[in-house]
């Protein structure tokens, strides 16, 4: 602890200069240690007000201040810079990031005395179910790679969470999360709260959301009343906006979902498991309060309506459904079971409890569209597999891939006697080594050549060491014959003038 006198030097330089580094410089102490004592000098009533140093930026406060107000306090020193340069200023931009700073604190600290006041919204049991889409990535189809899209839905009161996903946001796929929502409720709720896509506003007129056709009468259906939410309306979409935000952090893996069925898989397991979990904000399971909440919900229809389902279809022993005369595959998990398939003007999408498991692109009659993922095993490839029964088959085989290439070249040329072939593989493979006897292997494979002898006959032909130069040819001569003058070749050319 410093002494008083040294106290009092520090608060009067403190006066003079005004600067806690330049205190601590002259009197060698920290200026942290500079800075406690004037405050707390400060606050006892000791100390005088210091002169404020005047800055570059103290005549563009006005100006930053009104472009921060503008802009909802957005606004960047780097934009700023171009503005107040044509203003006259002539310092740096480091100097105009603090007074920009200075300026955004100021426009927050007054935003919060005199701005919009948040309060909760707080939802009654039965009253409101809140919906949104998230995107979760792509996923692999019959019909190509499909943006992955999930909709979600939570009660307000309860919190109880569902989860769909969907290869598609049109309204079809927004009428069967919806529906999969209230079956897994149990009941539907007195109002449904959207957000403004074109599939549930067509569009605004004096801010009132103009409803779709279609929605108000899935609503007719479901007997529930529809509605938008406000532009920056953070207590209405907030408990919504928090679901998307959980479902894309916790359920949704880096690298993105194999197949439309997995995804909803896995959403069908999350749910369970968060609902099952104590919500930090009501300290209550979510599964516990839907059972109080249910009884106020109003009973769900007996079927669904015709734009969240499709015609009835069995899954037959292939694994596929046809629809239209054409054949669609299935996970194989639904052999047997009844599933239902819904068309688009380019998709077919196939429904399984509620949810997608499976989208095609729409085919002629005749056609299949068969998705290797729906099957256990893989797809078939027209080529029969070796199956090697005696110790010379396995011991040929051993010899890796150029034999396997060997055995089927040869057995399609027709080759008499086969097995003995294998034989002089195996003998030339004890006397010569494997890496010799795969190299004549793959040549004889080359070039055809499956009679008796012929792996030898490469082998020796491998193991010679080829010529490193070739000599030049000596031109042919034959006694008895006439000689005849030879003329140049530069003699026959004509001479140019």
């Amino acid at each position: 602890m410093k002494s008083g006198r040294t106290q009092v030097e520090i608060i009067a330089l403190y006066e003079e200069l005004g600067s806690y580094r330049a205190v601590g410089a002259l009197l060698g102490c920290d200026h942290k240690t500079v800075k406690r004592y004037v405050e707390a000098a400060g606050e006892a009533g000791q100390f005088a007000p210091a002169l404020a140093r005047s800055r570059v930026t103290d005549e563009f406060v006005a100006l930053i201040a009104e472009r921060v107000e503008q802009t909802g306090g957005r606004v960047t020193a780097r934009r700023l810079m171009r503005l107040v340069r044509a203003a006259g200023y002539e310092g740096s931009e480091r100097s105009l990031r603090r007074a920009v700073a200075a300026a955004k604190g100021a426009w927050r600290e007054k935003q919060a005395l005199e701005g919009r006041v948040y309060r909760p919204w707080v939802s009654e049991p039965g009253e409101w179910m809140l919906c949104d889409w998230g995107a979760a990535g792509t996923v692999p189809t019959a019909a190509g790679p499909r943006k992955l899209s999930f909709f979600s839905s939570v009660l307000g009161w309860s919190r109880y969470r569902t989860v769909s996903f969907s290869c598609s946001e049109r309204f079809g796929a927004l009428a069967v999360g919806l529906a999969h929502s209230f079956e897994q409720a149990g009941g539907v709720p007195a109002r449904v709260l959207f957000d403004n896509p074109k599939t549930v506003a067509t569009g605004h007129l004096a801010g009132v959301a103009v409803l779709n056709p279609d929605l108000v009468r899935l609503a007719a259906h479901y007997r529930f009343s529809p509605r938008t939410t406000e532009r920056q309306d953070p207590e209405s979409k907030g408990k919504i906006e928090a679901v998307v935000r959980f479902t894309k952090s916790d359920l949704i893996p880096y690298e993105g979902f194999s197949s439309l069925d997995e995804a909803n898989q896995a959403g069908a397991a999350w749910c369970q498991e968060v609902n099952a979990e104590v919500h930090y904000e009501t300290r209550a399971r979510p599964v516990e309060r839907l059972e109080v909440e249910r009884p106020l919900f109003r009973v769900l229809p007996a079927l669904r309506p015709a734009i969240a389902c499709g015609e009835d279809r069995k899954v037959d022993r292939l694994a596929t459904v046809r629809f239209c005369s054409a054949r669609y595959s299935v996970p194989h998990r639904l052999v047997g079971q009844t599933v239902q398939v819904a068309a688009t003007d380019r998709d077919v999408v196939i429904i399984h409890a509620g949810v997608p498991v499976a989208q095609h692109a729409l085919l002629a009659p005749g056609e299949a569209s068969i998705t290797d993922s729906h099957y256990p095993t893989p797809p078939p490839t027209g080529v029969r597999a070796l199956r090697p029964r005696t110790p010379s088959e396995h011991a040929f085989l051993a010899l890796g891939a150029e034999a396997e290439g060997y055995l089927r070249a040869a057995a399609a040329a027709g080759t008499a006697r086969l097995h003995e072939r294998l034989d002089e593989a195996l003998s030339l493979a004890r006397t010569r080594g494997a890496e010799q006897t795969r190299a004549a292997l793959e040549r004889a494979t080359t070039f055809g050549r499956f009679a008796h002898g012929d792996l030898a006959s490469i082998a020796d032909g491998l193991r010679a060491a080829p010529p490193v130069a070739v000599a030049d040819a000596e031109p042919l001569t034959l006694e008895g014959l006439p000689k005849v003058a030879v003329r140049s070749l530069s003699e026959y050319r004509q001479r140019r003038a």
